[in-house]
């Protein structure tokens, strides 16, 4: 029987994306990178743990539920010199408590998860401003992840680029990039979670998305959608995380250590 890699396959740099005033910084993946989102680096192979660390990486943003770091721990990014920092967006699995097993079907429209996605913004904003202020505070690079590297690392990086001044359609595109890596993402998700992922989970995914509806898939609609609601709601994306601790002070220093100029 071939063994399944576990290394990252939604692991990329946050950088080369055009906000106010520069781009985000970047370098060849792992190298020089300042900021990283991913799917789940609790299992990744050691080596390729070392690796990350080699290449600069020094925090670790888990946004997993507290189940899912009970189960499969830190991993071997757990060393001295990196500092791990779990601050939970949902209670539980990825999957939205109030989405039941009917809705995890071709119904569930960008619409739905665009409010979800949301609502985390709006309930877990304490928990985003505390993120934001280890990216701008920590030293070298950090990485934040959740199980898929999709829903709620999605929302994270959503924010942040918030933060530094990007345009909508550039968090969306961000967002979407998922889409190409989820049959590679599946298979890796069923063997590291196994019974803890919902029996609705595709035995085989669409490039594009194109499965079990929106929850399922990574479509830019659902990132446009999240970001209607706010913006219909509260004024901005990042309105809600300004009410919950983060200041322009802190804006500044997250732009200092994350934009470039053009």
């Amino acid at each position: 029987m071939e063994t399944l890699d576990l290394a990252p396959v939604n692991l990329r740099d946050l950088g080369g994306l055009p906000v106010d005033g520069g781009v985000t910084r970047s370098g060849v993946l792992l190298r020089s990178g300042v900021l990283l989102r991913s799917d789940d680096v609790s299992v990744m192979p050691a080596d390729f743990a070392r690796q990350m660390v080699d290449d600069g990486v020094r925090q670790v943003i888990d946004l997993r539920s507290a189940e899912e770091a009970l189960f499969t721990g830190r991993g071997p990014l757990t060393v001295p010199g990196v500092n791990y920092h779990h601050l939970p967006l949902t209670a539980s699995v990825s999957m939205p408590e109030d989405i039941d097993r009917e809705l995890m079907s071709a119904s569930v429209t960008p619409e739905q998860v665009g409010a979800w996605y949301a609502g985390l913004v709006e309930n877990q904003a304490r928990q985003l401003a505390l993120g934001l202020t280890v990216v701008a505070m920590g030293e070298g690079a950090t990485v934040f992840h959740c199980a898929a590297g999709k829903d709620r690392t999605g929302v994270f990086a959503a924010v942040v680029l918030s933060a530094l001044g990007a345009s909508p359609e550039t968090i969306s595109a961000d967002y979407a990039a998922t889409a190409a890596r989820l049959p590679q993402l599946f298979p890796r998700l069923r063997a590291i979670m196994g019974g803890l992922l919902p029996e609705v989970m595709p035995s085989d995914a669409v490039p594009g998305g194109g499965i079990l509806g929106a929850m399922m898939g990574a479509h830019a609609a659902s990132m446009d959608a999240m970001q209607s609601v706010l913006v219909q709601r509260h004024g901005s994306v990042l309105e809600p995380v300004r009410q919950a601790g983060l200041s322009d002070r802190l804006i500044e220093e997250l732009r200092g250590k994350l934009v470039a100029d053009d």
